[in-house]
């Protein structure tokens, strides 16, 4: 639980100074990679992706459901009006899959 909420300060606090990562999750990871790990943004995708665990790094899947959350909880996180025209479209898209 300690690990969740390090990833919520984090997570807030690229998204407060990052406009591109409010909009998208590669950005944002990327961002935050580069906050645990120096010069993360210059290794190999691979690398981050099958050690992300021995790096010290949080899973993509937890940024992402963190961001979603801070950006419900937060107004002011939320990304450009377009992306959330986008994220909304893709949720109903999602919904209708999962429910057949």
């Amino acid at each position: 639980m300690d690990s969740l909420k390090t990833i919520e300060g984090k997570v807030r606090s690229v998204l407060q100074e990052n406009e591109d990562a409010r909009n998208d999750d590669m950005v944002l990871y990327l961002a935050l990679c580069n906050l645990y790990l120096e010069d993360a943004g210059n290794m190999p995708l691979a690398q981050i992706l099958t050690n992300h665990k021995e790096l010290g790094l949080p899973g993509f899947e937890s940024v992402g459901r963190t961001r979603r959350k801070l950006q419900e909880r937060h107004p002011e996180l939320l990304g450009n009006v377009r992306r959330q025209r986008i994220r909304a479209a893709g949720e109903k898209a999602y919904r209708k899959y999962a429910k057949t």
